[in-house]
């Protein structure tokens, strides 16, 4: 069991401690943090309960090993949920566009998108793609919202 209480405590450094420290980073630079983080917090927090599992599987040593292992699993696992992809794809667009990227959504078949710099940017579970240019989004025949603003 203390092995187990071990491993748990690097499971919670490599799935909730280490990504703290680059949301709040990417946090600086959002007009409306609180809602962003409150998302990917709720997301890192059920990676990390639903991590026990595969942690109490894996047999490996030592136990930041087991750790690390049971952590990648879940970050696989939340890219290929369709509710969690959106917000553990985001850091690796956030490296690919060198900042933060343009938001889309299909939801409700609005197939729009937010730039960084309108107040409507926000990051949300349900959001679908992430582009770097608007000559992206709008290739893939998506449209600037809100409809008012200017290109």
């Amino acid at each position: 069991m203390r092995r187990f209480a071990v491993a748990s405590a690097w499971s919670a450094a490599f799935v909730l401690v280490v990504p703290m420290a680059g949301l709040a980073v990417v946090a600086s630079f959002l007009q409306r943090p609180v809602a962003f983080l409150g998302w990917y917090l709720a997301l890192l927090v059920l990676a990390y309960v639903l991590g026990l599992i595969p942690l109490a599987l894996f047999r490996l040593s030592p136990d930041w090993l087991r750790a690390l292992a049971a952590a990648l699993v879940m970050y696989v696992v939340a890219l290929i949920v369709p509710v969690t992809t959106a917000m553990a794809t985001f850091p690796i667009h956030l490296i690919r566009c060198g900042g933060l990227p343009i938001v889309a959504t299909d939801f409700a078949s609005a197939r729009s998108y937010t730039v960084p710099s309108s107040a409507e940017y926000e990051v949300t579970p349900l959001d679908s793609r992430f582009f770097c240019t608007e000559d992206e989004a709008r290739a893939a025949r998506y449209h600037r919202w809100p409809l008012s603003q200017p290109p």
